[in-house]
């Protein structure tokens, strides 16, 4: 392990473990405080079929998650993933790390690392694949989506009897999931979301920056699919849009993802890209889904973030669940554009098993 690893372990996450058995042993001693400590994981196999074929089994993303509450004001959430990073190593990742304060009813502010509440998907669901509704992400997070935020952030949830949300950060831009540069590089996110029962929700967001330099994308390293680093080291003003719809009831399960992308540079001028994600799952016996969905991405000519690219994706795929704690999901996936300058067709057939502690 290298000197830059033992300083993340050293420095991060030690004290990270020390305080949350420091919260569970004040358990016993402040009777209004509570902490929950959950692991979770998954394990891969995956066949590509292209001009070249090849097959591997892996061991996948594993997870620590940790919930304390304080007080009815005060709460602590933690996220700690390792991964497999290639010739025996495994790097650890603090996801996310934030202190809430519940200063009114359902309103709160909120510090710290957290997921941008810009869709369902990356607001609602963590890093544990027991709870992707398929086994990858929408293509849309290997390309725009800044999956973390590093900042400040006002929410309010379940307002009203529409159960109405809302929230609005200012955080660190697309450089830098960890470090928030006042003054240099800052990110605005405006969402809005309302349940009008259990099974649906609705939700609209906003998101702006500006990087001083666009080959730093932190939605590179959280793949949906395929990605491609960036080698535009230049500045980039960039703007999206985005829309959800989620129903997960007793048989059917749908989810519509779309994202709307506005870039511009002084070289190039405005690209604008588009995405969007639908799943459609029917659940029979009670522990058995049946999905299917579709999932395109196309960004123009002169993006310089993304650069030129179109991709379309089919999938069909099957679910099980052995419990709330443990499934297995079988997907068999096709791949094709709809231009020539991306990257031709394949075939992608993958199991994942994933549980739940």
């Amino acid at each position: 392990m290298n000197q830059n690893k033992n300083i993340f372990g050293d420095q991060i996450v030690k004290p990270i473990i020390w305080c949350f058995f420091l919260l569970v042993f004040s358990n016993s001693l402040h009777s209004q405080m509570s902490a929950r400590l959950n692991a979770y994981g998954h394990i891969d196999f995956e066949s590509v079929f292209s001009d070249t074929t090849y097959s591997n089994f892996s061991l996948g993303e594993q997870e620590l998650f940790i919930n304390a509450k304080f007080n009815d004001e005060f709460s602590f959430l933690g996220e700690i993933t390792l991964n497999y990073s290639g010739h025996g190593n495994y790097r650890l990742n603090l996801e996310r790390l934030r202190l809430k304060y519940n200063y009114y009813k359902n309103h709160s502010l909120i510090i710290g690392k957290f997921h941008t509440p810009v869709n369902y998907w990356n607001d609602v669901y963590f890093h544990a694949r027991l709870f992707f509704p398929t086994i990858d992400r929408p293509l849309m997070f290997s390309k725009w989506i800044p999956v973390h935020t590093f900042g400040m952030r006002l929410q309010g949830q379940n307002i009203g009897k529409n159960n109405f949300g809302y929230d609005l950060l200012v955080g660190s831009g697309m450089g830098s999931e960890d470090i928030y540069k006042v003054f240099s590089e800052t990110s605005i996110t405006a969402a809005v979301h309302w349940k009008p029962t259990d099974e649906m929700r609705f939700g609209f967001s906003g998101y702006i920056t500006s990087m001083d330099d666009a080959s730093k994308m932190a939605a590179h390293s959280h793949s949906g699919g395929e990605h491609e680093m960036n080698m535009y080291t230049g500045p980039l003003d960039f703007q999206m849009l985005n829309a959800s719809i989620a129903y997960f009831g007793e048989k059917w399960e749908v989810l519509n993802e779309f994202s709307f992308n506005r870039t511009k540079t002084d070289t190039l001028g405005v690209s604008n890209n588009i995405s969007n994600y639908t799943y459609v799952g029917r659940r029979f016996l009670e522990k058995n889904v049946v999905f299917t969905g579709f999932d395109v991405l196309y960004t123009g000519e002169n993006d310089l973030h993304t650069y030129p690219y179109d991709r379309m994706k089919f999938i069909l795929g099957y679910k099980y669940e052995y419990s709330e704690r443990l499934n297995l999901k079988a997907q068999l996936e096709y791949y094709t554009n709809m231009n020539d300058h991306s990257l031709g067709s394949k075939y992608e057939f993958k199991i994942q098993m994933s549980y739940g502690l």
